[in-house]
């Protein structure tokens, strides 16, 4: 069976949402953990493979064959604080190597400049949120000029913040008021199968909310 999707950081907890709603609906898929970490229970169906983004260790091999490549590696307290613009440069290259060019991927909503779409809780909570995560801020802004300035297929998800649970299928999506809610990650897995499956948010940055 080809390979349609390969999901990098699927041992997170996104991660691993999104490669079960995948597999339910009915994509081949590759989980690509994180070498060295503990691999969690996948589907029988689903191909595992070990890569280190940040040293670039086995990218090409995880990417090869793919239809789309999702990014949802994050940040932990052991990870660099350069961790997604150095490992998304490694895929992004691997990607330009391999042929492939649909590429989706989620950055926290402070990345970047301003929002003329944002409301007062926004602005406050991405101001706060800048404020106390300023690395992990100016990292994911960084992948994000990487991967708006490549000639990709590409769409940047951007939540508020990520809370852990399953997709209630009820949120919003586009050029919208964040408030000051996070989004599951349930939701977020399936916005980001939705976005690949139905072609939409091609070269966009969405935000997504409850």
């Amino acid at each position: 069976m080809a390979v349609t999707l390969t999901v990098f950081g699927a041992n997170g907890s996104l991660g691993r949402r999104l490669v079960r709603q995948a597999v339910d609906r009915g994509h081949p898929v590759r989980a690509v953990v994180a070498t060295g970490s503990s691999t969690p229970e996948f589907p029988p169906e689903v191909t595992v493979l070990d890569a280190d983004v940040y040293e670039g260790t086995n990218i090409e091999a995880a990417v090869e064959g793919s239809t789309a490549v999702c990014n949802v590696c994050q940040h932990s307290t052991l990870t660099p604080p350069d961790y997604a613009a150095v490992g998304g440069r490694h895929i992004l290259d691997a990607m330009a190597a391999a042929g492939a060019d649909r590429y989706l991927t989620v950055v926290p909503a402070a990345a970047g400049g301003s929002d003329s779409t944002a409301g007062v809780a926004e602005s406050l909570a991405v101001t706060l949120f800048r404020l106390f995560r300023p690395r992990v801020t100016a990292d994911a802004t960084a992948h994000v000029d990487d991967v708006t300035d490549r000639d990709l297929d590409w769409t940047v998800v951007r939540p508020l913040r990520l809370t852990e649970g399953p997709p209630t299928r009820q949120y919003k999506t586009g050029a919208i008021p964040l408030g000051f809610r996070g989004v599951s990650d349930g939701d977020a897995a399936a916005f980001l199968l939705d976005c690949y499956e139905r072609g939409i948010y091609r070269r966009m940055q969405p935000k997504i909310r409850p």
